[in-house]
């Protein structure tokens, strides 16, 4: 797993909370909505994503590939980086 996708991993533990089973890994294969995150959580990641990495990630880029390998790549592509 990538550095962007572990903190990726870690904003969805954050969104998701209560809904991920306690201590449950996140694999790059694993997909937002189906760990149980709804149309409104993803909108709350599309922004923690923008603020976390800087970058325009759409939703539809999450929608598009909602696993953690393809919200990865979205980042990736859009030059996002972690913020210090």
């Amino acid at each position: 797993m990538s550095s962007v996708e572990e903190r990726i991993a870690a904003i969805w533990r954050e969104i998701l909370g209560p809904d991920l089973a306690p201590g449950a890994a996140i694999g790059v294969e694993d997909d937002f909505f189906a760990l149980g995150g709804t149309s409104m959580q993803a909108m709350a990641l599309v922004q923690r994503l923008r603020e976390e990495f800087g970058v325009p990630v759409g939703l539809s880029a999450v929608v598009a590939d909602a696993t953690l390998g393809g919200v990865g790549a979205a980042v990736t592509t859009a030059g996002g980086v972690a913020r210090s």
